[in-house]
């Protein structure tokens, strides 16, 4: 089934156990606004015969004739299927093999932590571009028994944070929007190595004007001294899962403990509103951002970027990653 009905994908990602935001419509949505001249929808759904239907969420973002480079999903988040009931191995196989058609010149996919492992057959077709784990905080009681698990560090710093007049609340305007993301291209600036995703104001105006449609699945959280916003965490929410996608604090304001509240409250909210998880998300494999994130007592779960390239098509591809030194 391709074009997806809009009704049949948001049911299917309302019942799957294992949907995160990024196999909603609203992040295929995102991505289409954030580059229309690049970006094409590409998602199908699948109606197994024990009736349980399936949704593969995916965008195409080059095409040489009719020949598509596939990424599953944009920004090279969480990918996979999503499916309403179980999807046995040889089923999971056969949709993977589905996408690995004649017209495929490349499909990458990103492992979701929640959801089924790629199946054996399809790994072995495809290569394992990298690998990095990602950080969920189990929010499985109260708050104070989740606070009392993390490191003693942390907890520490939280309440040093707060002495030191760190608050937390949701941003108000697109006004604050671009003050957060000032905040970000200082951090990008810290990060001289260049190793962080560079994202431009764009999208960052399209998370706010889709988050006053969506107000609880898009949620900028501002940390503030004195009613000075220094930082933040933009979260995704759905399903059991509220995921940070971006975060950080003015290097001017990182000794006051302002991530270490921020988190925390975020956290909080999110017990509060019964999710399960809280995801960290990966980290560019730097050091700093990873023992951070071991504060919170997290599970560490691998993932893994998988590509698959058309056997027909690698001597194209050889010429074409030599012209244009694109993959």
């Amino acid at each position: 089934m391709q074009p997806v009905p809009e009704d049949f994908w948001w049911n299917v990602a309302r019942q799957c156990e294992y949907a995160t935001f990024y196999h909603t419509p609203l992040w295929r949505d995102i991505a289409l606004q954030a580059n229309p001249q690049a970006h094409r929808d590409e998602t199908f759904a699948v109606v197994l015969p024990s009736g349980v239907r399936v949704v593969f969420p995916m965008i195409s973002t080059r095409q040489l004739g009719s020949f598509r480079w596939l990424q599953a999903t944009f920004e090279n988040c969480y990918g996979g299927f999503i499916a309403d009931g179980p999807v046995e191995p040889h089923e999971a196989t056969a949709i993977y093999q589905h996408i690995f058609d004649w017209s495929t010149y490349t499909f990458y996919n990103i492992d979701n932590p929640l959801g089924p492992a790629l199946p054996e057959e399809i790994q072995a077709q495809c290569s394992d571009v990298y690998n990095e784990p990602t950080y969920l905080v189990e929010l499985d009681a109260d708050f104070e028994t989740v606070f009392g698990r993390f490191q003693r560090t942390q907890r520490k710093d939280y309440r040093r944070g707060l002495r030191n007049g760190v608050a937390v609340r949701l941003a108000q305007s697109l006004e604050e929007y671009r003050i957060y993301y000032g905040i970000y291209q200082d951090a990008l600036d810290r990060w001289s190595e260049g190793t962080l995703a560079s994202y431009e104001w764009h999208l960052f105006e399209l998370f706010y004007q889709f988050s006053q449609n969506y107000p609880e699945e898009i949620k900028l959280w501002v940390f503030t001294l004195e009613e000075q916003i220094v930082g933040g965490t933009l979260i995704f929410y759905w399903g059991a899962v509220a995921s940070a996608w971006n975060g950080t604090a003015h290097r001017d304001f990182l000794s006051y403990d302002v991530m270490p509240v921020g988190d925390t409250e975020i956290i909080r909210d999110a017990i509060k509103r019964g999710y399960r998880y809280f995801d960290f998300n990966t980290s560019g494999n730097k050091e700093g951002v990873q023992t951070y994130k071991l504060r919170f007592a997290p599970t560490t779960k691998p993932i893994h970027m998988w590509r698959f390239e058309s056997p027909l098509l690698q001597p194209m591809q050889q010429i074409y990653w030599k012209a244009t030194g694109k993959r």
